[in-house]
C-alpha cells in the first residue's frame, strides 16, 4: 500500500501553533492546593482555606435550612428522621404542610356588640352581662372575654374625657 504524506501546514496556521501564547498568559503564582497549602492529615493549613473569604454575609448557615417540603417531599421515615435530629426545624415544616390560619372573628362581634354604637354608661352597664354568661356557656374564652372588657373600659374612658373637654370648652352647654 502506498504510504500517504500530510501536505506540510500553511505559514498562518504554522505560525499559531509554534507561539507559546498560553504559557504567557498563565499565572505561575503559588498553586493553592500544593502540599505545604495543607497540614499532615491532608486538610488546609489554618489560614489557607479553599475558601479564604468564607460563606458570603447574609447567607445562611446550610446546616440550619429548613428543606422544601414542595420542591422535595421527604418520605414520612426521612421527615421523622429529620426532625429526630433537628427538632427545631418542626414549626417551619408544619408551616409548609399545615394550611394557613384561618382570620380570627372578634369575639364582640361573635355576641353580637356593637362597640361604637355604646355611648351611655347604661349601654356599658347592659354589654358586661352579655359578655359574663358568654364566658359561663363557653361561648367565648376567658382571655376575650377580658379583652371585650378592656376595649369597653377604654371605649367608656375616651366619652368620659370627651364629656369633661366639651364640659371645659364650653360651660355653659354641658350643664344643660
Amino acid at each position: 500500500m502506498p504510504e500517504t504524506v500530510a501536505d506540510p501546514l500553511s505559514p498562518p496556521c504554522f505560525l499559531l501553533l509554534s507561539e507559546s501564547g498560553i504559557q504567557e498568559s498563565q499565572r505561575l503564582g503559588p498553586d493553592p492546593s500544593s502540599p505545604r497549602a495543607r497540614d499532615a492529615r491532608g486538610r488546609f493549613a489554618k489560614g489557607s482555606s479553599g475558601n479564604p473569604h468564607g460563606r458570603p454575609r447574609g447567607t445562611r448557615n446550610p446546616k440550619r435550612r429548613v428543606p422544601d417540603l414542595v420542591a422535595k417531599p421527604l418520605s414520612a421515615q426521612a421527615l421523622s428522621d429529620l426532625l429526630d435530629r433537628k427538632p427545631h426545624l418542626l414549626r417551619p415544616l408544619a408551616a409548609q404542610i399545615l394550611p394557613p390560619p384561618l382570620a380570627s372573628v372578634d369575639p364582640a362581634e361573635r355576641l353580637g356588640i356593637d362597640l361604637p354604637s355604646l355611648r351611655t354608661v347604661d349601654d356599658f352597664e347592659q354589654v358586661l352581662p352579655i359578655i359574663l354568661t358568654a364566658v359561663a356557656h363557653g361561648e367565648i374564652a376567658p382571655a376575650e372575654a377580658a379583652r371585650i372588657a378592656r376595649r369597653v373600659r377604654t371605649r367608656l374612658r375616651a366619652l368620659r374625657r370627651l364629656a369633661r373637654f366639651v364640659g371645659r370648652v364650653n360651660p355653659g352647654e354641658s350643664r344643660g
